[in-house]
């Protein structure tokens, strides 16, 4: 007896399961395309923050930098030339000498001024007793907040140096530009040192190591506390006890801060440490997945370049790749 309903054969049972089977494969490919999209977008506009975020932290460093003592320093046999000067591929680290721009003149609530402003008065100072008149310079609030941005309890004449400005504000290197800036277990002919140092009302009188006697002392002054370094992972020696609470990786860039050329001392993880100098300071992570870095000088002014590069996601064998410049004057 034939009830009306109708069944499907065998044969087009499969061919509406292959039917499905297609139309779901397309639409995972379309899926997939569409999360393949997504995730590139999403790196794409996660690196480029980054970078720029990056770029501005050197950026703003690099700007208060005593401008002749940056240097590129080889992590292959610990040699290094002035910035200006590299043309070698080798000079993989970069380091400079900053003012303490942060302890710099400014002005509190109470419209005292504080900090320092960077000049000397040349009439009121003393060369027979090797005391400089600082104009402006408060001791104690130069103190404070040197030791609590580095985070030590030391007075001016352990943390500080002085570089003269020179003619063009850039600094004083002399005739031997290795011997200038105490970088690497050179001497430090040109960073001077403090002895004593005396309150007198809003100005302070400083008493210098004899190492200023005969050198050429200008009315401009640059205060520095601190030398910095950027380098990526795979220039460093990552063995190095101040980055055991780090994840880095070879593609890691780090910020090394906190030392003193002018006291024989050297980045924390200098992988060339020459047995006179001494590892210190310390520091932190600026970026990951950076693949290339370099910083040139040209003309007075820095040049920054940053490469930041990652697998698309989690796996994909497609890298998306970013690289950003910065010029800094």
């Amino acid at each position: 007896m034939n009830n009306g309903k109708k069944s499907f054969t065998l044969l087009e049972l499969i061919i509406v399961i292959v039917v499905l089977a297609l139309i779901s494969v397309g639409t995972f490919k379309a899926i997939q395309m569409l999360y393949q999209r997504y995730s590139e977008v999403n790196t794409i506009t996660k690196f480029s923050i980054l970078s720029q975020t990056s770029l501005s932290q050197i950026g703003t460093l690099m700007y208060h930098r005593v401008p002749i003592t940056a240097i590129g320093y080889s992590p292959s046999d610990g040699d290094f030339k002035q910035l200006a000067d590299v043309d070698d591929s080798k000079y993989k680290i970069f380091e400079f000498i900053n003012e303490a721009f942060n302890a710099k003149k400014h002005a509190y609530e109470d419209n005292v001024s504080k900090g320092y402003s960077s000049f000397i008065d040349l009439d009121a100072s003393n060369k027979d007793t090797l005391t400089l008149v600082t104009k402006d310079f408060n001791i104690t609030d130069i103190n404070d907040t040197i030791n609590h941005i580095f985070n030590t309890s030391q007075n001016l004449n352990k943390t500080v140096g002085i570089i003269f400005a020179g003619g063009l504000d850039e600094g004083d290197s002399g005739s031997d530009y290795n011997d200038s800036f105490g970088w690497h277990g050179h001497k430090h002919k040109k960073v001077f040192l403090i002895d004593k140092f005396k309150q007198v009302g809003q100005d302070a009188n400083l008493t210098m190591n004899s190492d200023i006697s005969g050198n050429k002392i200008y009315a401009k002054f640059y205060l520095s506390a601190s030398a910095w370094g950027l380098a990526r992972g795979a220039d460093i020696d990552k063995n190095s006890n101040c980055l055991k609470n780090l994840n880095i990786n070879d593609n890691t860039l780090l910020l090394f801060y906190n030392y003193r050329p002018w006291n024989n001392e050297t980045f924390c993880a200098d992988p060339h440490q020459d047995n006179t100098e001494q590892k210190a300071g310390g520091v932190s992570i600026l970026a990951q997945n950076i693949t290339a870095f370099k910083i040139s000088e040209t003309i007075n002014h820095i040049e920054i370049k940053l490469q930041f590069s990652k697998p698309l996601f989690r796996g994909s064998d497609k890298n998306i790749t970013i690289t950003k410049q910065k010029v800094i004057f």
